[in-house]
């Protein structure tokens, strides 16, 4: 009787986290995508803002990169330096962009943000455009999301895609992020609901971001704070795929468990935060998103599901519970196949086959960062990156 009780509770809980990812996922394969914004009158006048902290070695490529753009209306690129060498420093004064260096006890990226937005004179520009610092835009990105802001649209999130491919574990994190695209952006706006935010790669109307950017401190999980106001507020967030932005992926495992268990804190903290707000916007018939977003961030993270239910299967087949076995393995198989699912159909870089062989690897380092997320996380926390080889030659 235990036994089935405890096997009915996690099977309600992992049932509804494997139906939830399937649904969106399979949305985002045969729903219809996002609607392309057509080409405006007049183009948005956009500020670029790429916050640097410690990227010697990347920023000077992204922020010279950013600068040499070709976008048809007026944009100006601003580098929040912090902390960052003097040879660096002088290197960046060489282009033509807006450096802004800050000197700050404990800098967060909203900090960052925030005084690249002091900088930048009011009315002066439209839209902001948010980039990591080792993020390269691929040709027409800012056309892209400038034509769904010219459209109405007062959030864009584009669509990150893996800058390198160099190691078995920069492609599982790649395709880890193809996956999100489909299932928690174009999935989400195939059924109606708003896209998630990454972070980057985003524009925002410029007047709505100072407000909501003024009201945000927080150690890391800026973007989440910042899509949790916006949809409780009622406002939707569009997803531009179209508008391609490259983004470095992890090489080493030391830095995907760091990465991860501060995103996996991240989340458990806004979710303690929220919880019960989204339960009386539930009741109370208030926005949909919040709602929506309030429950995602209930889901346990893939790797987590990905050991869970075939071990649970293989549980109940040793102690004869045979239909117990049967359910768990059912539902293990319908996660894979919703997650292969959600793989883009456009991105044949990503090889089913190769991400199978690095699966198992990923799921000990996602289960690793999940027993170290109560870890306290320390100001100036950042991923490292490397100085790329090559240009992104495909989406």
């Amino acid at each position: 009787m235990l036994w089935t009780l405890l096997n009915s509770l996690l099977f309600l809980g992992a049932g509804s986290a494997v139906a939830y990812l399937v649904l969106f996922a399979a949305a985002a394969r045969w729903g219809a995508g996002p609607n392309r914004s057509p080409r405006p009158s007049s183009w948005p006048r956009l500020a670029v803002y790429i916050p640097a902290y410690k990227e010697d070695a990347v920023i000077v490529d992204t922020a010279r990169r950013a600068a040499e753009h070709d976008y048809p209306g007026a944009f100006e690129v601003v580098v929040i330096a912090d902390s960052l060498r003097p040879d660096t420093m002088a290197a960046l004064d060489e282009l033509p962009i807006t450096v802004v260096p800050i000197d700050v006890e404990e800098s967060t990226k909203g900090t960052a943000l925030n005084r690249g937005l002091d900088t930048t004179p009011e009315a002066a520009y439209d839209a902001a455009v948010v980039l990591d610092a080792d993020n390269v835009m691929a040709p027409g990105f800012l056309g892209q999301v400038a034509r769904s802001v010219a459209d109405g649209a007062r959030v864009v999130q584009g669509r990150r895609v893996a800058k390198n491919h160099d190691t078995a574990l920069a492609r599982l994190d790649g395709a880890s992020e193809a996956i999100n695209n489909q299932i928690f952006r174009r999935g989400h706006c195939a059924l109606g609901l708003s896209a998630a935010l990454i972070g980057s790669g985003m524009a925002l109307e410029m007047d709505l971001f100072r407000r909501l950017m003024a009201a945000i401190d927080t150690p890391d999980g800026f973007d989440k704070e910042l899509e949790l106001r916006l949809l409780r507020a009622g406002t939707r967030i569009e997803y531009a795929p179209d508008a391609v932005v490259y983004d470095e992926k992890v090489r080493a495992d030391a830095v995907f468990v760091d990465q991860r268990r501060r995103w996996i804190g991240a989340q458990a903290r806004y979710l303690r935060q929220h919880f019960a707000e989204g339960l009386r916007a539930l009741v109370r018939g208030g926005p949909l998103d919040y709602v929506d977003k309030v429950a995602q961030m209930l889901l346990p993270p893939r790797a987590l599901l990905l050991a869970v239910l075939p071990a649970l299967a293989v549980a109940n087949a040793a102690v004869g519970s045979i239909g117990w076995a049967g359910a768990w393995a059912g539902g293990a198989a319908l996660l894979a196949a919703g997650l292969v699912a959600a793989v883009p159909a456009d991105r044949d870089d990503l090889s089913v086959a190769a991400l199978l062989s690095a699966l198992p690897r990923g799921v000990w380092l996602g289960l690793r960062a999940l027993l170290r997320s109560r870890e306290g996380l320390a100001p100036n926390t950042s991923t490292p990156h490397h100085a790329s080889q090559a240009s992104p030659s495909s989406s």
